[in-house]
């Protein structure tokens, strides 16, 4: 099992840290070696993990300036960074996205999460900062980004027209979306299980089938 560290970035609260959880919890149940990093100095992931009485893999903080020289990634697993926001604290991303293999950006298909993670007005925008990674790191190639949309309600509009407008500006956008549940809502209070019965278990098998990820 190639080792792979994956760091979920957002600017500011698009629901990362639930997403992270799950998608350590479906890796988990479906056989990945995980480990999971509160990179956030909110802390919430962590408090989910204590809350639920501790997760099947460990969960371990740094939320740090030097997570990239502290960390040293699974030699055969898969470590899922919670970074913290990026419009705060932007040296938390460019830190974990110094060792990355992956970034997977979280967001809402609104126009207000477009415009926070596209151009925002007072804080740098979420593609240049993980460009600007590739000056610091070995290969000088900055890593591959995929956006997953989340808190997706059925029956409107905004998906799609957010996919479009985000493949027309060419970023990769994952198929599956997470839709808004209120046990998903609920979820960073309590033990998980199932997780790969859901969307983040479809989740999983389309990064497997886009080579994100691999097993054995």
């Amino acid at each position: 099992m190639p080792a792979v560290l994956i760091a979920n970035i957002s600017p500011r609260s698009m629901g990362k840290t639930t997403d992270t959880g799950m998608m350590a919890h479906a890796l988990h149940e479906i056989g990945y070696t995980v480990r999971a990093w509160d990179a956030d100095e909110s802390e919430h992931l962590s408090q989910w993990n204590e809350a639920a009485g501790g997760f099947p893999f460990p969960v371990e903080k740094n939320a740090t300036a030097t997570f990239a020289t502290d960390v040293e990634p699974l030699r055969d697993g898969i470590d899922l960074v919670d970074v913290g926001h990026t419009e705060n604290h932007p040296h938390l991303a460019d830190s974990v996205l110094k060792i990355a293999d992956l970034a997977i950006v979280h967001m809402e298909p609104s126009m207000a999460d477009w415009q926070r993670v596209t151009m925002p007005r007072t804080s740098t925008p979420v593609a240049d900062m993980v460009a600007r990674s590739a000056y610091v790191r070995p290969d000088r190639k900055a890593p591959p980004v995929w956006v997953l949309l989340n808190r997706v309600r059925t029956g409107v509009r905004s998906a799609k027209d957010i996919r479009d407008m985000l493949r027309d500006a060419e970023w990769n956008v994952f198929t599956v979306m997470i839709p808004v549940l209120d046990d998903l809502k609920q979820a960073t209070a309590f033990s998980v299980e199932r997780a790969a019965s859901g969307p983040f278990g479809e989740l999983v098998t389309e990064m497997e089938t886009k080579g994100l990820i691999k097993r054995g």
